[in-house]
Parts: structure tokens; sequence; C-alpha cells
């Protein structure tokens, strides 16, 4: 390994580039759907070696950036995809899912690897400074310009069950931060200037704990499944319209005909409640009270239908992404709008200065992008449904943050309404799935997810799943809603409280490291 660490710190600045992003690519196949872990050590093992050559804080910074740039092209290239629904009208603008955004997210991780080298650490000193900064700045990419949490390297474990129950204390930040960590030692092995008695040592101790993440995570998950509600009878239907079909005008009454033969399909269960995907009503039932009453009528005795569909309001003209849940009598009993919208997707930033800089005339698609609302400060976040307990109501992409899920009020449950038609036979479904997972897992809270296409289940709240429906399948499933855990977790009490004083303890242990080391070098000398 020391010849492989010698041969790199020889390379050009332009081949370290080159090593560089080829290594943050395979970041991306560690994680969904491939989660071939195996490619972490090797991808961050050779970057904490390119930053150890690097010369200046230049060199320092795009190591960093040259990295992130290939992972996130390589993990985010779905987001593209969403550009070819149409394609006429959007297809120019499709550098901007699949270069321009992963160039800025990258800048990240690339002043990550600044403040490492800016500290000055070196040997096992520097991999700790260098995965708490890594994961400082994740931190900062989750919130910053409404931030993005996606493709966090804790996600590779998601076909690992029991290390991610690692989250039900730490977090998936917490994981995260071991995972990078764990992947970075190595790189001990191949330095001059470690000894090998500390690398090897080092790197067992990690070993351990990981396996010991691992063993717990066994002991932890029962063997028996978990304890459903009485009376909770579910039907989750997935209609799997295709995305460039689906706003239509002629083919709105067709979908919503699909929508409801699969919702009446007799197959011997009895369900109580139908829960249909994201806009999968085509039409504002707000509005609308003949189609209220209308689908009124299919809802059994004492259940409901709880569907997402466009919300309007006349006075103010304004539209939202909302889940309503409407009873027997065709009545609106409650109401959740969407509060983290995607930013281009359901609503244009800085629309006003685009449309004085001349940039909406040049590119026309982008003064064609309507917003919906933002809902109000104090909107609803737990909704009630009639015999079942309260859930915490989350669309789309709204479950990739993991602060937001908790909000301060008691709920059993997560539902959660996506539409994944728009990113076709992509990881971007995939993706989306094992954070949908990882929530049930860090609250201790069981996740049912209705999908117009991939990926609908039932997740209880060990993460295991109950029942799903594959991506591009047409179909329901009926199954009962599993019990929360009693007390739920530690991570549900403290949130990212955990993940962040890991965070500081590892940059702090990283210093402490340093001056011990800097002090027995001058004593030695």
């Amino acid at each position: 390994m020391k010849a492989i660490n010698v041969w790199i710190e020889r390379l050009s600045f332009f081949r370290k580039a080159l090593l560089s992003f080829l290594l943050g690519v395979a970041v991306a196949g560690a994680l969904p759907p491939l989660n071939l872990v195996f490619l972490l050590p090797a991808s961050f093992t050779g970057l904490v070696w390119i930053l150890s050559s690097a010369q200046s804080r230049a060199q320092a910074f795009f190591a960093g950036w040259w990295f992130a740039w290939g992972q996130f092209i390589a993990g985010l290239y779905w987001i593209g995809v969403a550009f070819t629904v149409d394609a006429e009208t959007h297809a120019l603008l499709m550098p901007l899912p699949v270069l321009v955004l992963p160039a800025f997210l990258a800048i990240l991780s690339g002043c990550a690897t600044l403040a490492t080298y800016l500290t000055g650490t070196r040997s096992l000193a520097r991999i700790f400074v260098f995965a708490g900064f890594w994961l400082l700045f994740e931190y900062i990419r989750g919130v910053i310009f409404t931030g993005f949490p996606w493709n966090l390297v804790g996600y590779s474990w998601s076909a690992s069950l029991p290390v991610l129950q690692s989250t039900a204390f730490i977090g998936i930040y917490g994981l995260t931060l071991l995972t990078v960590f764990a992947s970075s030692l190595p790189a001990l092995l191949g330095e001059m200037e470690t000894p090998k008695k500390t690398a090897i040592l080092s790197f067992a101790a990690t070993l351990l704990v990981l396996l010991g993440l691992f063993g717990a995570g066994l002991a932890r998950v029962p063997s028996a499944p978990t304890n459903v509600y009485e009376n909770s009878s579910l039907r989750i239907v997935q209609p799997n319209i295709r995305q460039s079909d689906k706003w239509k005008p002629h083919l709105l009454l067709d979908h919503l005909r699909k929508l409801v033969d699969i919702t009446l399909t007799k197959n011997g269960a009895s369900p109580r409640y139908y829960i249909w995907p994201e806009t999968a009503v085509p039409y504002n039932l707000t509005t609308s009270d003949k189609l209220k009453e209308e689908l009124g009528t299919l809802v059994p005795p004492g259940g409901a239908i709880i569907t997402g569909a466009p919300r309007h309001e006349r006075t103010a003209n304004q539209y939202w992404n909302s889940l309503q849940v409407l009873g027997e009598t065709g009545e609106i009993l409650d109401v959740y709008d969407k509060q983290h919208l995607v930013p281009y997707g359901e609503y244009m930033p800085l629309r006003s200065i685009m449309m004085v800089s001349g940039l909406t005339r040049l590119i026309p698609a982008l003064d064609q992008m309507s917003d919906f609302a933002m809902p109000d400060g104090n909107a609803e976040k737990v909704i009630h449904i009639p015999g079942l307990p309260p859930a915490r109501a989350l669309i789309c992409y709204e479950i990739a943050f993991p602060w937001e899920v908790n909000p301060g009020e008691d709920f059993s449950w997560i539902l959660n309404i996506t539409n994944d038609g728009w990113f076709g036979n992509t990881s971007g479904p995939y993706q989306h799935f094992a954070i949908t997972r990882t929530r049930a897992i860090e609250q201790g809270t069981p996740v049912v997810r209705a999908a117009n296409t991939g990926i609908s289940a039932i997740i209880d709240p060990y993460g295991r799943v109950v029942q799903r429906l594959a991506l591009n399948e047409t179909g329901f499933i009926d199954g009962y809603l599993p019990r929360p855990i009693m007390g739920r977790t530690f991570y549900a009490h403290y949130g990212e409280i955990i993940p962040g004083l890991m965070v500081i303890a590892f940059i702090g242990t990283g210093f402490a490291l340093g001056r011990r080391t800097r002090k027995y070098t001058r004593l030695s000398s």
C-alpha cells in the first residue's frame, strides 16, 4: 500500500484530479441500488492520500471538489431524467441538474478537505479531523439553500439491516461519520510516518466497532413480526401512470378511473382505508364538491381515502401540493400541505432576479414553471384519520430530511406519499426508498408509503419491509398498520444532538492527537 501512496504522490495535479473524480464515481456504486460497500475504503483511502500530497490550499480544496463532483454526477444523474419527460421544453436545462448542481454541491466537500489541510494534522489525527469535517459540511449541504441531504455515505448500509439499526441511536449522519472514518483508516497502512502498529491497531479497533454494530443490530431486531393495530386494514394503491401522460387533459379522467378500478379490486380482503399516492387525484378536491361526493361513496364504513391532490384556494389564487383525508360523506377531514418544496420542480427560486436579468427570455422554460405555495409556518404536520393513531405526513422528498420528521407533536406512524415516475428505471427511486426505510428505524415508527410508481410499501419500525410493490408495477398492497416501538428510539428523543456531538468529539480528538504528536516530535528531536 505504501507503493500506491508513493505513486499517487508523484502524479501531476491534473492526474490527481482525474483519479479523485474516479474515486468519487466509485462512491456512487456503494450507494443504493448497488450497495457495493467494499468500494468505500478504496475511495476514501485514495482521497486521503491525494489530500496528504497537497502542496497548497487550492490543491487541498480541489482534492475534495473533484471527488465529490464525480460522486454527485454518478449518484444524482437520475435528476436529469426528469427533464426528458417534456424534452421539447426542458431538455436544454439538463446540464443544470447533471453537471452544475453536482459542481455546486461539491464545493462543500472541497471545503471539508481544505479545512482538514489547514489543521496541519497528520496520520491518525488527520483521519479523525477529516471524518469530522466531512460530516460537518454534509450537514451544511443538508440545510443550505433549502438543503439536499441525499446520498449520504451511511445509506450504503441500506442492504445491511443489522448495521442500519445503529441509526436508531445515532441517526444516518452518525452512521455516515463512522463509515467515512472507517473507510479512511486504511490510508494509515500506506503512510511512511505512521507506525505499522498504530495503523493496524486503529484499523482493527474500527473493524471491531463495525462488527459490534452488526451484532447489536442482529440482537435488536426481534424474530417475530411487529404487532399491528386492530381495525387498521389498509389498501395502498400504485397506479403506475407514466409521468409523460399524467397531466394530459384528455387523460385525466382515465387516470382517475384506473385508480378507482385498482382500489375496488376484489380479492377477499376488506380494507378500511385506501391510500393513494402524491397528486393521485388530478383535480382540485377542495373546489370540486361533486367529485368529493362521488369519491366519498367509495369509502368503506368508518374508513377514509387518504390521497394526494392539488389544493386550490380561489380567494388567494394559490395552489398547494397536498395530502387530503376524505370521509364517507365526501367531507375533507384533514389536510397536510407540503412544506418543503423542491426548487425548480415545485417553485422557481429567485424568479424576479431571473426575469430582470433576462434569463427567462433566454430560456423560456424557466418562465413557464408554475409555483406551489408555501403553507403557513404554523401549519399542522400531523394528520388525524378516524380510527387510526396520529400520523406524520410527508410528501415525496420531505422524508429525506431526518431532522424535520419529528415535529414535536405525538405521532405513531409516518405516511409518505410520493411520485417517482419522473425518474424512470434509474437509481433515484431505489435511493428514495432506502431513505424512507431509514426514517422508520431512526424514529422507531412504521412507514406506509404510497407511490405512483416505485416503490410502495409497508415498513415496520425496525426497517423490515412487510410488503412492497416493485418499481413500474401496477397493483395494490393489502395489510395492517404496524405498531411503533414502545417509548420510540434514542434518536427520536435527541435527534441531531447525537451526531452533532460526534462531530465535535472527532474533530476535538484529531486536534488533541495532533498536539500530542507535535509535542512528541519536538521532544524526540
